[in-house]
């Protein structure tokens, strides 16, 4: 059911995020607003009965970049393989954020299954904190999460406005408050989503034009299929 009009939460929503359009915020949206902020190399139910070791994360990857050469040859350094494959849902030690706050909002509403409230965070991030490149991010020297941009060759980069934190141990949640960042979040309930994904619809922001295949734009039109009215 579409909720007919706007809650609390969406007016809390559009009257923090228009004090953010400087270009200097990171949001990233998540379906539970309890969920930390870990990436899934690390998080247990991705893990199995082995638990977590550096070099399974590795290997891992490296036969991502042997098959996916077949389908992608225009990339050329490691964080790029990387990001492609996080937006590929394999399991990586990124963690995808956006500078535009709908895209966001969007991902912590996106999962018509969920029962829970879903959350927003934010970070402000002062510009020469924000990498553009790291050559090998499974550099065992790497302390502390970086922010990085990648170049946006791969199409669903160049769509979500992306930036990614990297988390060279994926096991351990990020806390923002202890980076030279400003962190904020907002919880967006559970029975407002609805309304969310209706006026996220409106405004372009949908599965088929943040995933920008045939999968998003059928997934986009199957939702507008089910939800009329």
């Amino acid at each position: 059911m579409i909720s007919p009009r706007p809650g609390p939460a969406w007016t809390e929503f559009i009257e923090i995020v228009s004090d953010r359009t400087d270009g200097s915020w990171l949001f990233r949206g998540q379906t539970e607003a309890v969920w930390g902020l870990s990436p899934s190399a690390g998080r247990p139910q991705k893990l199995g009965p082995a638990g977590y070791r550096a070099n399974d994360e590795r290997e891992m990857f490296l036969a991502f970049k042997r098959e996916a050469i077949r389908f992608e040859d225009r990339l050329t350094k490691d964080l790029e393989w990387l990001a492609l494959a996080q937006h590929h849902a394999l399991p990586t030690r990124l963690l995808d954020w956006s500078t535009n706050p709908l895209v966001a909002a969007w991902f912590a509403c996106e999962n018509e299954e969920s029962s829970a409230a879903g959350g927003l965070h934010m970070i402000w991030v002062p510009a020469h904190e924000i990498a553009d490149e790291v050559d090998d991010p499974f550099d065992p020297t790497l302390r502390g999460v970086t922010l990085v941009r990648v170049p946006p060759r791969a199409a669903r980069i160049t769509a979500q406005q992306g930036l990614f934190s990297l988390h060279p141990d994926p096991t351990a949640e990020w806390d923002p408050r202890s980076a030279p960042v400003r962190y904020e979040k907002l919880e967006i309930p559970a029975a407002e989503k609805p309304y969310f994904r209706q006026a996220l619809h409106a405004f372009g922001i949908n599965r088929g034009r943040l995933m920008v295949d045939l999968d998003g734009v059928c997934a986009t039109l199957a939702w507008g299929y089910r939800t009329r009215t």
